[in-house]
């Protein structure tokens, strides 16, 4: 998703009431960052409070990359989530939806902290269902769990969504009565872009809408469960996103809005996400905060409130956002924000490729999603984001803001990099057939006509809502770069 995906950030077509609801009851920030700019190492970031390459998840190569459905690495044992440090405080800790951080049993999310798990271990792109109907070898069909148990291969994605609403709001009235955190990581929207019948062919914004439209009917369904629990005043909710649209995929990629291109790239589209914070009661509603946060300050904020220590033998990107919860005038914590493509393969093949202190943006090394060769940029790029938030008009080198602020960010890129300890890259572990998710591997003798792995053969024959866009020539976008 977007930063102009949701309508309360100005489209003009699509339509999420609930997540504006949210966001006109709380604080709607407009520089909230992901980690990165694809799922996997934004997901680990947020998790851990910790940038992705202290962790090893930012993708095998110096270009970055995800976790594939037979995965050999996943999340490090050693790291520490934010549902194992919040069980220390004696909270109840679940999870619905999307998890992408490694499908063998060790590293799903039941082995990270949390109580009870129900959703899909990686992309729902990432396995044939009769929504994306392929056959490959390494890919079986696409799995659904509960907790590390597969329920159903492949799955229905028509009913998906409304399952994990229900999944959801079923924990909150379980643990109503007790602290609990619930990480909710929804399917959507990614292609390919599945709905149910209720929301098939609804939105004037094609099939992308639709998709929004009906997550945005789950945020609704779950928060009404907080309010049927009378605990809504006792509940913060974030909302955002792992990473910019996917452009490549046209019209079922989304859109950055106002920012320059989107996911796969470090530019303000691919990193610059929608961020909601909601505390009826001790947030005052209607609030636009242009402060610099982050994704992965969600782990300091929650550990701060919950009156949980951070851990020490480690170091921590994120920091605590709660003052701006009660004092919207506090500043930035970050000083700078660090932007990695992948990780560094040497002084030729850097990982970090851009950085921002205060409105100051420094690209060192960029690409586009149709040009995604890198570009090395000596002297870099700099941008003033707050003049400039599209990055069109780069400031030129010979002038005595460019050389200010280049120092700073030079020293800060100087000081971060000594702050990095080399650990292992999970995604260079590679993949393993043997390790792919497979509820029975002999099911060609039950079900012949069917992809091995097929253990609910209904649904390839399940309903899926027709008239698809057709997608538009590529040509026909104009790179201001």
């Amino acid at each position: 998703m977007g930063y102009g995906d949701l309508s309360v950030n100005g489209h003009p077509t699509i339509r999420t009431p609930n997540l504006d609801t949210l966001a006109h009851g709380g604080i709607r920030f407009t520089q909230w960052y992901s980690a990165f700019h694809i799922c996997s190492p934004s997901r680990a970031a947020m998790l851990t409070g910790r940038l992705p390459i202290r962790s090893g998840t930012t993708g095998a190569g110096w270009t970055g990359g995800v976790f594939g459905a037979s995965a050999v690495g996943g999340l490090p044992k050693n790291e520490t989530t934010f549902a194992e440090a919040l069980k220390t405080a004696g909270y109840a800790t679940g999870m619905v939806g999307k998890w992408h951080l490694g499908q063998k049993t060790e590293f799903l999310p039941t082995n990270n902290g949390f109580d009870e798990y129900f959703g899909l271990p990686y992309s729902d792109d990432m396995g044939s269902s009769v929504w994306d109907n392929y056959y490959n070898k390494d890919r079986p069909p696409l799995p659904l769990l509960h907790n590390t148990t597969i329920i159903e291969q492949p799955t229905n994605l028509g009913t998906l969504t409304q399952r994990y609403a229900d999944y959801a709001s079923g924990f909150i009235d379980r643990n109503k009565d007790k602290k609990f955190v619930l990480y909710m990581a929804f399917s959507h929207v990614h292609t390919p872009n599945f709905v149910s019948k209720e929301f098939c062919n609804t939105s004037s914004r094609g099939r992308f809408g639709d998709a929004a439209a009906e997550m945005d009917n789950a945020v609704g369904g779950i928060m009404k469960a907080l309010d049927d629990a009378g605990i809504r005043n006792n509940t913060l909710t974030f909302f955002t996103s792992d990473n910019g649209p996917w452009l490549i995929r046209h019209l079922d990629g989304g859109s950055a809005g106002p920012f320059y291109e989107g996911k796969t790239t470090t530019w303000e589209g691919g990193v610059r996400e929608p961020g909601i914070v909601n505390w009826p009661g001790t947030i005052d509603p209607g609030q636009i905060a242009h402060q610099v946060v982050a994704t992965y300050d969600i782990f300091p904020t929650m550990l701060k409130l919950a009156g949980v220590p951070l851990p020490k033998d480690r170091v921590i990107d994120g920091r605590d956002m709660s003052p701006l919860f009660t004092n919207s005038s506090t500043p930035s914590q970050h000083d700078c924000i660090y932007i990695y493509k992948g990780t560094p393969q040497g002084p030729t093949q850097p990982g970090l490729w851009a950085i921002r202190c205060g409105p100051y943006k420094a690209h060192f090394v960029t690409n586009n999603h149709i040009n995604t060769s890198a570009v090395t940029h000596d002297p870099p790029l700099l941008y003033h984001l707050e003049r400039d938030a599209t990055e069109v008009y780069s400031l030129s080198p010979k002038g005595a803001e460019y050389t200010a602020a280049m120092e700073t960010i030079m020293a800060a890129k100087k000081t971060h990099e000594a702050s990095l300890t080399p650990v292992p890259n999970q995604m260079g572990k590679g993949e393993d057939p043997s390790q792919k998710l497979c509820c029975d591997p002999d099911s060609k003798k039950k079900y012949p006509k069917y992809q091995e792995c097929t253990c609910n053969p209904e649904n390839w024959q399940a309903w899926k809502c027709g008239n698809p866009e057709l997608q538009p020539d590529i040509s026909l976008y104009t790179d201001l770069h």
